[in-house]
């Protein structure tokens, strides 16, 4: 097996008789409407992987992991002519990824179920492993053949499946998952810099404890850092680049915490370079880029970059009338309507959403859950409000279907604010999900709920009755851990659960419903959650 690292969460792996090319992001405008770019760059690599697509007279694969634009890159797959590869995409119940592939035209679409087996000429296979609730849609990979194995993960929170897929599919050679953030939370966030510091290092650290759990049960030869940190070239953004703390992490980092936390493995940390290529035999380095990425050269290198992209950024600038802005405005009233309409379980909400236009300072569209109302406001009077600006130009591409709402918050081109700083799962999934999966969304949450099965931890001497599945996402917390003797920690997220205060996050408020047990000896024999090696 050879692996080539084409950059960000991309990797082309070769065996005997296959080639799988893996999440190829490569448009040189990079996602989100330009607001993420890949680092290190790696466009000068799109004629390579287009004559692996096209010409290798192996059996040829484009495994696209989910739709997010830092995966699912349309312009470059565009520039291919030749298309007589088979294309592997998950099957999720939103169909949007599987449409624009039909469309696009090729060998063929095989769109896979949670675990189903491609087999691959000449020995081998192909496995994709799904996670779909509500605005989470991803999924990982892993490819054996020639008596080696990939598992990549990208962006697939799957962690608490990890230990029944390494039992059912034996040892694993390589393996890559996210270890960097990658969410507006707090990114765009009305906090004071000392509170977003904070955050960041607990989003951080809670990152990095998840990536060492995983290479603990995966037990890899080598861990490959990809799906890291995109950078912001765009004006507005630069800045991120640049925050000593933020949840924005380089793999340096990330090895320097895996060497004190996991003295005793045996992994090697690998950090490719776009180009670079691993023999998987050796774990040599068959072919290394001479561009290299470090903690010194890193803001001249940026400032370089964004320099060479500044274009970019000239071409979507664009001042707009008040009248234009308006009418985006009335616009932008009528599709909040006809979201909240979608919205059945509207009367959860508790807070109102007030969403305004940065050209329109003195007008605010002010969302009421329980009446199901959205009027404009010229002020925010409560004090318990969720709040939202952004440019007219930007929310346009919304109204006008050229980006997603979903797309539109990790464009970062917008400003936030909550009182109280809690998290609500069905506010943050009106604001992310487009129109017709609001309702599918509803329904998945109220499927989630009615699951009551419950599992028994244990905390340092005490154990505690739990709902099995986490009530965000629907993670087994049987793959849980403890920390601090008292507070359970969701293997996906890793939400935390206060085991003596009922359960209950302190984040959000939602529950796992714990219920302290008396000391007898039918549960002694219920399977425990490990108590955690190091405290965060």
């Amino acid at each position: 097996m050879r692996i080539t690292f084409i950059g960000h969460a991309g990797f082309v792996v070769e065996t005997s008789s296959a080639v799988v090319v893996m999440d190829p992001w490569l448009s040189p405008r990079g996602a989100f409407d330009s607001a993420w770019m890949q680092l290190p760059r790696n466009h000068h690599l799109a004629p390579q992987v287009r004559e692996l697509l096209e010409s290798s007279p192996k059996q040829r694969y484009l495994y696209i992991s989910h739709e997010h634009q830092d995966h699912f890159d349309p312009e470059f797959l565009e520039t291919l002519t030749k298309r007589d590869f088979s294309v592997l995409i998950p099957k999720f119940q939103r169909s949007a990824l599987r449409d624009t592939l039909q469309a696009y035209g090729c060998k063929r679409i095989i769109s896979c179920r949670d675990g189903q087996e491609i087999p691959v000429p000449g020995g081998g296979y192909i496995k994709l492993f799904l996670t779909e609730s509500g605005t989470n849609r991803d999924s990982g990979v892993l490819v054996r053949g020639d008596g080696q194995s990939f598992l990549n993960l990208n962006d697939c929170k799957i962690h608490d499946r990890l230990a029944r897929i390494v039992e059912s599919e034996g040892s694993i050679d390589f393996f890559s998952a996210q270890f960097s953030g990658a969410i507006w939370h707090p990114t765009c966030y009305e906090y004071s810099r000392e509170v977003y510091e904070e955050i960041s290092l607990k989003k951080r650290a809670s990152k990095f404890e998840a990536v060492a759990r995983a290479i603990q049960t995966v037990n890899p030869r080598a861990f490959l850092a990809a799906a890291g940190p995109a950078c912001f070239l765009d004006p507005a953004l630069f800045h991120l680049n640049l925050e000593k703390v933020n949840i924005f992490p380089r793999a340096p980092e990330l090895f320097a915490f895996l060497k004190d936390r996991l003295p005793q493995v045996s992994t090697r940390y690998l950090e490719p370079m776009p180009g670079d290529v691993l023999e998987g035999t050796s774990l040599e380095w068959v072919h290394q880029s001479p561009e290299r990425l470090t903690d010194e050269n890193l803001p001249d290198y940026l400032h370089a970059y964004a320099s060479d992209m500044a274009h970019l950024f000239r071409e979507r600038r664009r001042n707009i009338l008040r009248a234009e802005a308006e009418v985006i405005h009335g616009q932008l009233q009528m599709e909040l309507r006809r979201k909240l309409d979608r919205l059945e379980l509207h009367g959860r909400v508790g807070m109102p959403l007030y969403m305004g236009l940065n050209e329109l300072p003195g007008q605010w569209l002010r969302v009421d859950f329980r009446l199901r109302r959205v009027d404009i406001v010229p002020e925010i009077k409560e004090r318990s409000r969720y709040t939202m600006r952004v440019a007219a130009p930007d929310i346009a591409r919304v109204l006008e279907r050229k980006l997603t709402w979903e797309e539109l918050l990790l464009s970062f081109r917008h400003r936030m604010s909550r009182t109280p700083d809690v998290y609500d799962p069905i506010l943050h999934a009106f604001l992310g999900l487009e129109i017709e999966d609001v309702g599918e969304f509803c329904q998945d949450l109220l499927a989630a709920e009615a699951r009551r099965e419950r599992t028994v931890v244990t905390a340092g001497v005490k154990r505690y009755a739990i709902q099995r599945f986490c009530p965000h996402q629907g993670a087994d917390l049987t793959e849980a851990w403890v920390e601090g003797g008292r507070y359970l920690l969701c293997p996906r997220h890793r939400w935390q659960f206060d085991l003596q205060d009922g359960g209950r996050c302190s984040a959000n408020g939602l529950s796992i419903e714990a219920k302290c047990l008396p000391d007898t000896e039918r549960e002694r024999r219920q399977q425990p959650v490990r108590e955690a090696q190091t405290q965060l």
